[in-house]
């Protein structure tokens, strides 16, 4: 009777689990299951190792196809459910999915969602684009889901605005302009651009809209506000002003979550109105957060004694006289 022996083998856990399924099935033991795979791989033609190869390889390229099927499927309901999130908006589906890709019926694309079949590289782009998302994070896994650019703000103040308000690629216009302040003493401003529907992209300055000026200084903190008089006075409509939380600030710089569902609940605030209007923010009631009328007071001294070309004064003169 051949004598069994201990023998001590570190296998990874997906391919444990594979040997318990298969245990199951077989109604073998997980031991006995493991040891009938190890001897049939010996039990190849001829002495040969060329089925074991074979076995082993199919086995592994199942293993990473599945990955690869579930990473996606996860990946795409995580899309469908940020866009759901977005109020105001036609609940997107898997249907209306499949209708945007141009499908005449829905299986196909549910396969994807459910994760039987996966979608071609030139279909992964579609997909994102049309929820919005990178299209890079939702292929090779690289990045994050949304997108986040930098934004530096120039002395071309109308320059700053047509880049603010500027679409999608199709040319169109942004449906608003979110100018969101940090709570914190800092004060620090990102820009959340509102495309249409679930569509939007997340700009981060460098300003600190506080007196603990950010790494551009008082000069862009200047132009932000110069910028700010210009949309205000022309796009009123389309600009918005909001004071978050350093949690909530932090959600839209991460790039996990939609832009848009983030910002949906976020309460309005006049303050992007007074911070170049001194009518405005000299009075105490208009005071939006400590330092508010020293840094507005400063801001504007800045604006008034600035000596590079062109001044920032005459911009701001300008600006008053366009309107």
């Amino acid at each position: 009777m051949t004598k069994n022996v201990q023998f001590n083998l570190r296998i990874p856990t997906e391919l444990k689990e594979r040997i318990a399924v298969a245990s199951q099935a077989s109604g073998r033991s997980i031991n006995a299951e493991a040891q009938y795979r190890l001897e049939k791989s010996f039990n190849s033609q001829n002495g040969s190792y060329k089925e074991a190869i074979v076995e082993l390889r199919e086995f592994f390229d199942s293993h990473l196809r599945k990955n690869r099927l579930e990473e996606i499927s996860q990946k795409l309901n995580f899309l469908l459910e940020e866009a759901r999130a977005v109020t105001g908006t036609d609940s997107p589906s898997i249907s209306r999915v499949a209708e945007a890709l141009g499908y005449k019926t829905v299986g196909l694309t549910e396969d994807w969602f459910e994760g039987r079949k996966e979608p071609d590289f030139e279909v992964l782009t579609k997909i994102a684009k049309y929820f919005g998302a990178q299209e890079k994070w939702l292929i090779h896994n690289e990045g994050k889901p949304f997108e986040k650019i930098d934004f530096e703000f120039s002395r071309d103040i109308e320059r700053n605005a047509e880049q603010l308000l500027s679409g999608c690629t199709d040319g169109s216009e942004a449906q608003a302009i979110w100018f969101v302040r940090n709570q914190s003493k800092n004060g620090e401003l990102i820009i959340v651009k509102h495309f249409n529907s679930w569509h939007g992209q997340v700009l981060d300055t460098r300003v600190h809209v506080s007196n603990t000026v950010g790494f551009g200084g008082a000069e862009d903190r200047a132009l932000m506000s110069l910028t700010l008089k210009y949309l205000c006075r022309k796009h009123l409509l389309k600009t918005y002003g909001t004071i978050v939380s350093e949690a909530d600030y932090d959600r839209l710089l991460w790039e996990k979550e939609n832009p848009i569902k983030v910002i949906q609940n976020f309460r309005r605030s006049t303050w992007i109105e007074d911070i170049w209007d001194k009518s405005m923010y000299m009075k105490e009631e208009n005071s939006y957060w400590e330092g508010w009328i020293d840094m507005c007071r400063s801001n504007a001294t800045f604006i008034e004694h600035d000596d590079y070309s062109p001044k920032l004064s005459d911009i701001s003169s300008n600006i008053s006289n366009s309107i």
